[in-house]
This record gives structure tokens, sequence and C-alpha cells, in this order.
């Protein structure tokens, strides 16, 4: 009976590592440089440069924002431009739509008048 008794108690002992956990094995991180924490990433905001109201086309004119086809072919058909303020001053843009889309617009070499 000693005997019995001496195996249910070392059964009993053992038992916890025979148990299976509760808990999930944690997560590996991929091995070589991905596991590496990233470095924020820095966003970059293309800058164009303001485009020549005497020089650009129809389409560049377009892709200014504020801009439709309509009023790039009207800045195209009004040209030449002493500066950037006649499309106001021909009713060719409000003061408002003016206002919006002046820093992307230009007047690099104002005609001359002989």
């Amino acid at each position: 009976m000693k005997t019995n008794a001496i195996l249910a108690i070392a059964l009993f002992a053992s038992a916890p590592a025979f148990a299976q956990t509760a808990t999930a094995p944690a997560a590996k991180a991929p091995a070589g440089p991905a596991s590496t924490v990233a470095a924020p990433v820095k966003q970059v905001v293309a800058v164009s440069a303001p485009l020549d109201i005497n020089a650009a086309t129809v389409e560049q004119l377009s892709a200014v924002k504020g801009l439709t086809h309509t009023l790039a072919e009207a800045i195209v058909k009004g040209r030449p431009y002493k500066s950037t303020d006649e499309l106001v001053k021909n009713r060719i843009l409000t003061d408002a739509l003016f206002a919006q889309v002046k820093d992307g617009l230009t007047v690099k070499d104002a005609p001359k008048h002989n």
C-alpha cells in the first residue's frame, strides 16, 4: 500500500510538468533586415515651378488645380501677357480663382513692344 501511495504522490507531483500550457507561443520576428524597426517615413510633396502663361500648353495649364480645360484654352488664346494680373483684368479668371491659382502661374519673359 505504501508503494501505491508513493506512486500516487509522484504522479500528482509530476502532473504539472506534463500539462499543456494555455498560453500561445510568442510570434517570431522575421529574420533579416525586415526585422529591424522601421524609421518614420517622411512625406515628400512635389513642388513644381510656376507655369509661364505665355509658354505653357493647354494641357499643362489644365493640370493646375482650379483651372479647367476651357479656362486653359482662354489663357492661351489671350496671349501674350505682361503679368499674371492680366488674367483678371481681361476677365479670364475671377479674383477668387486667381487668388487660388496665382502661385502656380508666372510670366517669365514679358513681351517687348518695339
